[in-house]
């Protein structure tokens, strides 16, 4: 059961900000999150627009949807946050 996956990155964490790849590259201009205590709150440039409601969580190594996620499991975790995988 489970084992280590990986694929594509389609997201980028860099200073508190979380962005999208575009042409492999991080998007900086546009940042789609801003993470503040663990917590993940969308900007102005997510296509949802901006919200008062985190809807990630980081826990250690893992991201966890919160209940303002519409895809909100409180029992999986949906990213693994792990520095140097390539």
């Amino acid at each position: 059961m489970g084992g280590m996956h990986t694929a594509k990155p389609i997201m980028a964490m860099d200073k508190g900000h979380i962005y999208d790849i575009k042409n492999g590259r991080p998007d900086t201009v546009k940042p789609l999150y801003q993470v503040r205590d663990n917590h993940a709150y969308a900007t102005e440039h997510h296509p949802g627009g901006l919200s008062p409601h985190a809807v990630f969580e980081i826990r250690g190594d893992k991201v966890h949807t919160t209940i303002h996620h519409p895809a909100h499991d409180p029992s999986k975790h949906i990213f693994d946050v792990r520095p140097g995988m390539v």
